[in-house]
Parts: C-alpha cells; sequence; structure tokens
C-alpha cells in the first residue's frame, strides 16, 4: 500500500508517492523543492523542477545536477503548455516519455517538484487540474513518479485548496484537512474519511478518468458513512458494473448489509 496521511517533512518520500504541499509565499517553495530532490539525487533518480517562472539560481547548491543533466528547470507553460489548461491524457504520455526517456538512461525514477500555483488560477484550469489530478495518481500508483504538488496559501482560494487536498494520498501538515480523500492504490479508487453523498458523487466523476477496470475499495478503519444514504449510492455504483468493496470487522460489514435491500455481484463486504 502507498504511503497515505499527513506529513510535516519531506522524509522518505519515494516512488508511487504522491504528495500535496502547501506553503506561504515566494521563497518557501525553493527551498522544499531542494530538500525534496536532494533525496532523489541520492537514490539515483531524474529530477524535475517545474515553476511559473523557474530561476535556476534558486536552487543553491544544485548547480551540479543541473549541468549533468540530472535536474531539469522548467516552466509550468513547457510543461503543461501555455494555456495552463492541462490536458490530462496527453500529460499522462509526457510524463510516460520522461520516463522512458530516464530509465533508458540508467535512472530508478522520475521526481517532480512542480509549484502548480497557476493551474488553479481560475475555474476552467482548476477543473481540468481535478482530472489531472486523478490521471497522475493513477499513473503514480503504478510506474516508478514520485510527485511533489506544491501550491501558495496567499494566491490559491481555500475552497481550490481543499478540493486539490482530495486528490493526494499524502499532504503536508499545513493542507487543509479535506472531508475526505479519493487516491489509486493497487489498481482501485480508494475512498477513506467521512463519506456523504457528496463523497460518492466525487467517486462517480472520478472514475471516468481512471482505467475501466477500476474498482472502489472502502477500508471501514478509515472511513465514516455519515448517513444511509451513503450505502445506497455505493450499491447503484455496483450496478453500474463497477466493483465495490467494502472492508471492516464483521460487525461493521453486517450493519451496512442490512442497509441494502438486495445483494449484487459486484458489492462484496470483506470481514477484517
Amino acid at each position: 500500500m502507498r504511503h497515505h496521511g499527513t506529513c510535516a517533512e519531506l522524509v522518505g518520500i519515494g516512488p508511487h508517492d504522491h504528495i500535496g504541499w502547501v506553503y506561504s509565499g515566494p521563497d518557501e517553495f525553493p527551498a522544499l523543492a531542494r530538500d525534496f530532490l536532494a533525496t532523489g539525487a541520492a537514490a539515483g533518480e531524474r529530477l524535475m523542477y517545474v515553476a511559473e517562472d523557474p530561476n535556476a539560481s534558486r536552487l543553491e547548491g544544485m548547480d551540479h545536477l543541473i549541468d549533468s543533466g540530472v535536474l531539469t528547470v522548467a516552466s509550468i507553460a513547457e510543461v503543461y503548455g501555455a494555456s495552463g489548461v492541462v490536458h490530462a491524457a496527453h500529460q499522462r504520455t509526457v510524463f510516460l516519455q520522461a520516463l522512458a526517456e530516464a530509465q533508458a538512461e540508467g535512472y530508478e525514477a522520475i521526481r517532480v517538484a512542480a509549484d502548480n500555483t497557476p493551474l488553479l488560477s481560475n475555474d476552467e484550469r482548476f477543473r481540468a487540474w481535478l482530472r489531472w489530478e486523478m490521471v497522475a495518481d493513477q499513473l503514480m500508483s503504478k510506474q516508478p513518479v514520485i510527485g511533489l504538488c506544491a501550491f501558495d496559501r496567499e494566491r490559491v482560494d481555500i475552497d481550490r485548496l481543499r478540493n486539490t487536498a482530495t486528490l493526494h494520498p499524502l499532504l503536508s501538515s499545513s493542507s487543509p484537512v479535506p472531508q475526505f480523500r479519493l487516491y489509486s492504490d493497487e489498481g482501485e479508487l480508494r475512498a477513506e474519511g467521512d463519506l456523504d453523498t457528496y463523497a460518492v458523487q466525487r467517486i462517480t466523476w472520478a472514475l471516468p478518468h481512471l482505467p475501466f477496470d477500476t474498482g472502489v475499495i472502502i477500508d471501514l478503519a478509515v472511513t465514516t458513512f455519515l448517513s444511509s444514504a451513503v450505502m445506497q449510492a455505493l450499491y447503484k455504483i455496483a450496478q453500474t458494473g463497477i466493483r465495490v468493496t467494502i472492508r471492516g470487522t464483521a460487525e461493521a460489514t453486517r450493519a451496512l448489509r442490512q442497509g441494502i435491500s438486495s445483494h449484487h455481484p459486484h458489492l462484496s463486504f470483506v470481514v477484517s
């Protein structure tokens, strides 16, 4: 299982990890990125630093990595496109190609530190970014890619930060605490936190952006249902042919079984 939860520092972040980090002001991200990228350099990874207006001079002590080609410094426009509206399928191809090139040169993985603040600056960009987060997280869950998604709280609305936090398995302690989280793991979409009908709507929204055989896993050890309507909504997802697996104690799963009118082959309860 991938690392998930909240962390106060970038220690032990490795392949398949995807962390959302909220910072404050223009000086904090370069310092954050230096530590994150230095860990990757020591692990034999290809590195990328992405910012709105990247300035290599702010990455103190990393000139040798840039000169040797280990570290690439690029603008958001160069990586995500000049419009700032990210096209998820295309962007997935971009990063898969970068990974293939890195592995062909002997690197173990690619590690990307990106200040994505401008990509949340308007409604169109924000909607596109949420779609990309789902696709990117699924990519990182399967490939040796490590992603640091950073956002400046001084420039991004708190509601957008909270929505973005929902789609990261790992969050900084400075990030707003989301009501629930959705992230990919072991080929499935995991939902955790306080699930209400809105959260299930977000599950329904997320699934078309993931591979067609993606199922939904809910672990009652880290999940709370706020209403019986949630169980009915999950049952409707199963009726569409998507696997929904609910794990929990015998008592907890028994209570949920009683909340649905009939069994369905795509809805299963696993006692754990």
